[in-house]
């Protein structure tokens, strides 16, 4: 009754939590108070934009390049219907790329469902055996994707450039995500220490969850075995 739980188990209960709780923190992380505070952190709080309409230099302060990437963010994830119109700081080509990011986000949000009700199978048939085969596979689920995450954000500190590539290569095929930085606003608004910043925060956010749940399912575990043996 309380075998630990199988590997495939644990693989299907790892697999929905980590797609799961990283769309979620993606998403919570790409809002205007993050992008501000790295900002900070790496001394960009200002911007020289190219106003494609004229051709002239147009500097912008930290406030404004908030605005910028406010519109933006609420636009691929599915806050505003429309992108900025193209013109004076964005091209069309800037745009089309966006608006495949804008997909691949709504593509991403069908997984949180989608990865809750894997969980939530899991867990229910877990529990028809006992409870602790349930917290067992919380604590080995939240463990794996811990360590799966954690190789994943090494790799990327070793070679973020060529991660970052392979990662648009692989969901934007089309190709249509390469800009020259000496006339791409979209490179200025989102230069290297947005991405690495970004990156870092989901991927430090998601081994915190991770740990604990596996150290809240521990102490249930650790209490139900106390329970048991008192009652012996």
């Amino acid at each position: 009754m309380n075998a630990a739980p199988g590997k495939i188990e644990v693989a299907l209960f790892t697999v929905g939590f980590a797609i799961a709780g990283l769309v979620l923190l993606a998403l919570m992380w790409s809002g205007v108070g993050p992008y501000a505070d790295m900002a900070r952190a790496n001394g960009a709080e200002r911007a020289t934009f190219i106003d494609h309409a004229s051709g002239a230099s147009v500097e912008l302060e930290l406030g404004p390049l908030v605005q910028e990437h406010r519109v933006w963010s609420t636009y691929v994830t599915g806050g505003n219907p429309d992108p900025p119109p193209p013109g004076r700081f964005y091209t069309a080509d800037e745009i089309s790329h966006m608006t495949d990011v804008r997909g691949v986000f709504d593509g991403a949000k069908l997984l949180i469902p989608a990865g809750f009700f894997v969980m939530a199978i899991r867990l229910q048939r877990a529990r028809t055996r006992s409870a602790q085969a349930m917290l067992r596979l919380i604590r080995d689920g939240a463990v794996v994707a811990g360590i799966a995450v954690a190789a994943i954000g090494i790799v990327a500190a070793l070679a973020f450039e060529q991660a970052f590539l392979l990662f648009h290569q692989v969901f934007f095929p089309q190709g249509n995500f390469l800009f020259d930085p000496a006339t791409s606003n979209l490179v200025r608004l989102y230069p290297d220490w947005y991405w690495q910043g970004i990156t870092f925060r989901i991927g430090l956010s998601f081994l915190a969850v991770a740990a604990a749940a596996a150290l809240a399912a521990s102490i249930g575990l650790r209490r139900a075995r106390s329970t048991r043996l008192a009652s012996a």
